[in-house]
Order: C-alpha cells, then sequence, then structure tokens
C-alpha cells in the first residue's frame, strides 16, 4: 500500500529530512555540533583559580522589539523632561548590563525586556515624582543651580 513504509523503496532519511543525525538529533557527533553555537561558546577562565568564570555564546541578539521599547520609555519620558529621560536612558542602560551578566551566569536564553524596563519605569516614576520636585525646590532656594 502506498505510505505504508513497507517496501516501496523509500528510506527514513527521505521520510524525515530534519530529524537525522546531521543535525545533531541522535547525540552523535556530526554535521549538528558543528551548527550548535554553544559548542564554539568561549569560557572565560579566572586566571588566579583556574576555573571556568562563565561561557557566552557566540553573539548575543536584541530584536527590533527589544529596541522598540527601549526607545519608547526614553522618549515618553523626553516628552515630560531631559532630566527624567537621562535617568530612563541609564537605568535601562544597567538593565541591559544586569541581564548580560545574568545570561553569562545562567548560560541559557533570557529575555532582555524585563530587567530593562522595570528599571526604566521606576526610574521615570522616581525621578518625575520624587527626584525632580526636589530638585525644582532646591532650585528655587538656590541651593544648587540649574
Amino acid at each position: 500500500a502506498i505510505g505504508d513504509g513497507e517496501g516501496d523503496g523509500e528510506d527514513e532519511s527521505e521520510s524525515a529530512p530534519l530529524v537525522s543525525s546531521g543535525y545533531g538529533a541522535s547525540g552523535d557527533p556530526g554535521i549538528g555540533d558543528a551548527l550548535d553555537p554553544e559548542s564554539n561558546a568561549p569560557e572565560y577562565v579566572d586566571p588566579v583559580l583556574g576555573g571556568k568564570l562563565f561561557a557566552l555564546p557566540d553573539s548575543i541578539k536584541l530584536g527590533l522589539g527589544d529596541f522598540i521599547f527601549y526607545s519608547v520609555l526614553v522618549a515618553r519620558a523626553a516628552m515630560y523632561d531631559t532630566f527624567v529621560a537621562t535617568s530612563c536612558f541609564l537605568a535601562v542602560l544597567q538593565g541591559l548590563v544586569g541581564t548580560l551578566f545574568l545570561l553569562g551566569v545562567y548560560e541559557r536564553a533570557l529575555p532582555a525586556l524585563p530587567i530593562s524596563i522595570a528599571f526604566g519605569v521606576l526610574a521615570y516614576f522616581g525621578s518625575r515624582y520624587a527626584l525632580e520636585p526636589v530638585a525644582m525646590e532646591f532650585a528655587s532656594h538656590l541651593v544648587f543651580p540649574m
């Protein structure tokens, strides 16, 4: 019968081209190991202790959506004031550095948005509603010039 796999001359590699040892599915060394980005990842070794510190993939990729969310947050802060926009920008950068650090520690893929956006939102509300009024009050009493 057609498609029953008996005697029709079709071998397994033709019926399932993506499930083969060439793509590393069976665990055998082959072409799949050369395609695995984690196998060629640089490892950073502690020069004093000689132990592995952390490993990073060959490339760290941020999607376009990540940059759109970052820029919308900073642009919204810039609509209010430069002081607030600068604090949001620095908080987003700190969150991104923190995410990259955690990427090296956990050695697996992590989302890029949560830490940076959380820091950015906290910086936005903190600088807009807490730091800015205090800075304006000090400036009005000439404690420090604005």
